[in-house]
């Protein structure tokens, strides 16, 4: 047996919509965040026959699917008992397709001995879940095309917590969301909008203008809103809960001109991300946030 744990990422600019769904490959440049502490572990054990046994409550269409993309990659013949789990809720916007594949395809390399680059596992996970290829890169990763490259910043690493107001499941699936933004009149420009705010958060970032990364964080996440808003079949993840939630961050940030980054993924769980200076705030926002909901 071969046990491997990769994490998730979140992304501070989203790719939003794909030119090539085979692929995976993004309309748009995407930045995102490693979170090293939110994981997926999973384990290959080989087993005789022609046929995979998944060992798990998740749906195992995609990973199986996956897998069977990597054999047949590599000319292999082993089949295998696949367990996997999560140190945090799944599928419910909290990015944990992009653990599991990373998770996924990383294994398999471990157990077949296949000496694999970095760049290499990475585009493989690709074919499997968009957003797996960003795990493979710390502190954070920067995606266009086919391409991601680690990025070097001032900030070395951020305090993270996600205020998980619903662990309900999604109906409405990431890869489903891509398909359904491009319909919407707003999707036209969202290229020229995503680039353009790519150089600014990194131009901010560099110059550590915590206030102006922030601002340009929350623009993106609410463009992502937006555009589900606004498809031809309208769909949202928020709750009201997730609502009161930003209203909370907006009005701390409006008192204090200070706070953590805000974003979301495709759900209605809302990330935060600190400075490393900022572990007394991230304290007192997450112990007040934790009266109503979990907080990881």
């Amino acid at each position: 047996m071969t046990e491997v744990s990769m994490p998730t990422n979140i992304a501070l600019i989203k790719y939003m919509g794909k030119k090539d769904t085979v692929l995976n490959i993004p309309d748009n440049s995407s930045f995102s965040y490693t979170l090293n502490d939110l994981t997926t572990t999973v384990s290959l054990s080989p087993i005789e026959g022609k046929q995979d046994h998944w060992d798990s409550q998740e749906d195992k269409s995609r990973f199986i699917k996956h897998l069977d993309f990597l054999r047949k990659t590599f000319s292999k013949d082993i089949f295998y008992t696949i367990k996997s789990s999560n140190n945090f809720p799944s599928g419910c916007g909290l990015a944990s397709s992009a653990s599991s594949f990373a998770a996924l395809t990383e294994c398999f390399a471990e157990i077949n001995q296949l000496n694999l680059s970095i760049d290499e596992k990475s585009a493989l996970s690709r074919q499997g879940s968009g957003s797996s290829c960003r795990s493979f890169y710390k502190p954070f990763a920067l995606w266009s095309e086919d391409e991601v490259v680690a990025i070097e910043l001032p900030y070395k690493k951020f305090i993270h917590q996600v205020i998980v107001v619903s662990s309900e499941k999604k109906t409405i699936s990431s890869s489903e969301a891509h398909r359904l933004v491009k319909s919407s009149l707003l999707y036209t420009d969202r290229k020229i909008r995503a680039e353009k705010r790519l150089t600014e958060l990194l131009d901010s970032f560099r110059k550590q203008d915590w206030q102006k990364g922030y601002e340009i964080v929350w623009q993106e996440f609410q463009d992502m809103v937006a555009l589900f808003e606004t498809a031809a079949n309208p769909f949202s993840y928020l709750k009201l809960s997730s609502y009161f939630v930003l209203d909370t961050l907006r009005d701390y940030w409006h008192t204090h001109h200070d706070g953590p980054l805000v974003t979301m993924d495709a759900g209605p769980n809302v990330h935060l991300l600190f400075r490393e200076d900022q572990e007394s705030m991230a304290k007192m926002l997450g112990d007040a946030f934790r009266e109503r909901f979990m907080v990881i």
